[in-house]
């Protein structure tokens, strides 16, 4: 179940990464000129498509333990992967498109929307959304080493701070 939260978790925080590269202000309901716009953002970025390619990547992790868990039938696994979790997961997560949109028409003016949107007409724009892909993956790789090294410092020394203050630390 662990393994399963942290694959939700890397799932979602994959597309955040991927949903919201910038952050601005516009508070209120958005307009729906805003959220037209911010459709049009998704639409272009390819944040679905994106998303669509690293979640296999996200899942991996579960599969290999289902197929360690059942020698001789990897291929039975990777059936039931490919037949049934990765389309579920594609029609779950659809609705954060909706989501998404909302996100970046909260976030940015209409007039914020369309000079990204104008961004993106750039070659350095294009190159970007080209790019993303590899961005994404070569994140989620070099993440994925150091993240563990790296929290795993940080929880420590926060561990031992609390023992110097006298807290008790839980286990489990």
């Amino acid at each position: 179940m662990r393994l399963l939260k942290g694959i939700a978790a890397g799932l979602i925080g994959a597309w955040v990464m991927v949903a919201v590269p910038a952050f601005a202000q516009n508070a209120g309901t958005p307009s729906p000129k805003s959220l037209e716009l911010a459709h049009k953002l998704i639409e272009k970025t390819h944040t679905g498509d994106l998303m669509q390619q690293i979640l296999p990547v996200a899942i991996d992790p579960l599969v290999q333990k289902l197929k360690i868990a059942n020698p001789g039938r990897e291929a039975d696994v990777q059936g039931l992967v490919d037949k049934r979790l990765l389309p579920d997961f594609k029609t779950a997560l659809a609705p954060m498109t909706d989501a998404i949109a909302t996100t970046y028409a909260e976030l940015f003016t209409e007039a914020e929307l369309e000079q990204v949107l104008a961004f993106y007409d750039t070659p350095a724009g294009a190159k970007l959304i080209t790019q993303m892909p590899k961005v994404m993956q070569q994140t989620m790789a070099k993440s994925k080493a150091m993240v563990p090294q790296v929290i795993g410092k940080v929880l420590n020394d926060f561990v031992a701070a609390c023992r110097g203050e006298g807290l008790t630390i839980p286990q489990g």
